[in-house]
């Protein structure tokens, strides 16, 4: 897979918060793969909170497990996903504003949502129930399936 890196310093104009939904779909080459792609490669200043491998990781795993993957694919999207571009941040930081978010947002949602808010970016997902939460002080986009 070729990625396309960040040219832009990391909180210098918008950014993309790439979920798992959406970075599972383009390393496994999922059904969604291609709207995703197409979505990542207007804005290559991508990033995502450190678990988003630990997330992707466990899916990869879960779909080989069910042979929706078969062992060629499943190594290819593990080796996709270690040669993603986007920035990985911490979530030690992000705990606090995850937990205010638990009322209305998903633990692992809070802290994509969370570092949108620090990063002023935006958060893309393929998760339609994340793209109708009020009062987040970040946009949240919903690629199209």
């Amino acid at each position: 897979m070729s990625w396309t890196p960040s040219t832009k310093c990391v909180g210098l104009g918008q950014m993309l918060i790439v979920d798992a939904s959406c970075l599972y779909e383009v390393v496994a080459d999922g059904r969604a793969a291609e709207s995703v792609r197409a979505r990542l490669a207007s804005d290559p200043d991508q990033a995502a909170p450190h678990v988003v491998d630990v997330e992707v990781l466990g899916v990869i795993r879960r779909h080989r497990l069910l042979g929706l993957l078969d062992g060629t694919a499943a190594a290819q999207a593990v080796a996709d996903l270690r040669e993603w571009p986007g920035e990985r941040f911490g979530h030690r930081s992000l705990l606090d504003r995850a937990w205010e978010l638990r009322d209305s947002v998903r633990t692992w949602d809070a802290m994509y949502v969370a570092l949108a808010e620090v990063l002023r970016g935006t958060v893309l997902t393929l998760d339609a129930r994340l793209g109708k939460v009020k009062g987040l002080d970040c946009e949240v986009e919903v690629v199209a399936r």
